[in-house]
């Protein structure tokens, strides 16, 4: 799936390289020098901005800096990546669906992958918008404006069967991508054993009760799906720009599957729980209007919410089992653990352990 662009570490990233990534979309320009600086805290990749001078003529759209994405240099992170179909997800959204998935995302300049699943990705810098930050969370103004991108995107795939059939594009047998029982046991276990006293009593019992019954929530969710984000939260967002749109990054879990996941899993720990208690269905309504304006039929509000609980467990889900494959630095300990009592609270809160045999 490489196309002759060759993949390189960001420190072996030239002037020659930057050039020849804008030549190749048609920018006649000569990239002179630039410089560089790490982007965010690089969990699972290694992110960088560029900032370029050129020499010459700079043509109108001529970009001044650009945001480069790589493999993780953690080998559990890069490894992780890898095998799990992390790195092949996120280029082959760039190569194959961002141009027409209507949510706001950078312009691509390179995506490239090889057989190893090693990439390199050269997008679009957004700045002046501001990546979003999961631990102080968002306005409700401002979650109103990423569930409209949300509902762009699931709108544009809804029920889409010919985007499903297509060899790169993950569909899962069960509700949820990448993460088996075998795997949540262990993430769990392991969580027990090195976070002793992050969570309270009541959200270990959610927990708990989560894990023993994940086979039976993972079984196959019916129609409608959609193509969702799945990884839908401030950190992976970019808020302020000059468009007044939320745009969305780090498609690296993206995959085909049953509707509600992007919600649940964005509304779940961006609020304090008395906040999202009060917002949550209006914010709900909100996208399911969007969906109606959209096109899409047949899906009612009563659906969504129902949906919207059984995913509501999606996010201890990840941060679970995040535990595990990805670089641990302590704003991910605070964060993962964060995420499980946000998904726990939302999980009570709709009644979602109700659906659970036990």
């Amino acid at each position: 799936m490489n196309n002759g662009f060759e993949i390189v570490r960001p420190e072996a990233v030239t002037a020659d390289w930057l050039t020849r990534a804008l030549q190749g979309r048609g920018i006649d320009a000569h990239v002179a020098s630039f410089t560089m600086d790490v982007v965010g805290i690089g969990q699972l990749g290694e992110t960088r901005r560029f900032n370029l001078s050129f020499k010459g003529s700079v043509p109108a759209d001529a970009p001044r800096s650009l945001v480069g994405k790589f493999s993780s240099a953690d080998k559990t992170a890069a490894d992780s990546g890898k095998t799990l179909g992390f790195y092949s997800a996120e280029v082959m959204f760039y190569r194959e669906l961002a141009d027409r998935a209507r949510i706001r995302t950078p312009k691509v300049y390179v995506a490239e992958l090889d057989e190893t699943n090693d990439f390199a990705l050269l997008l679009e810098d957004l700045a002046p918008a501001k990546v979003g930050d999961q631990m102080r969370g968002c306005s409700v103004e401002l979650a109103r404006l990423a569930l409209k991108e949300a509902a762009l995107l699931h709108a544009t795939f809804w029920n889409d069967t010919e985007l499903a059939s297509q060899p790169w594009v993950l569909v899962p047998e069960g509700a949820q991508a990448f993460y088996s029982t075998e795997l949540m046991e262990q993430a769990w276990a392991h969580v027990q054993k090195t976070y002793p006293g992050r969570l309270t009593s009541e959200v270990m019992a959610v927990c708990d009760r989560f894990v023993r019954n994940h086979a039976y929530w993972n079984r196959p969710r019916p129609e409608p799906k959609c193509f969702s984000h799945n990884d839908f939260r401030p950190d992976n967002m970019l808020f302020g720009g000059a468009d007044g749109r939320v745009a969305v990054v780090d498609w690296q879990t993206s995959a085909f599957l049953g509707t509600g996941m992007d919600p649940a899993y964005f509304l779940g720990a961006i609020f304090d729980r008395q906040t999202r208690r009060a917002n949550e269905r209006g914010l709900l309504q909100g996208y399911h209007d969007d969906l109606v304006s959209l096109g899409v039929s047949g899906y009612s509000f009563d659906q969504l919410l129902r949906d919207y609980a059984h995913y509501s467990f999606a996010a201890i889900a990840v941060a679970l089992t995040a535990t595990m494959i990805v670089k641990r630095t302590d704003r991910g300990d605070d964060l993962f653990m964060h995420m499980i009592t946000g998904g726990a609270h939302q999980a009570l809160d709709n009644h979602a352990l109700d659906d659970l045999p036990e």
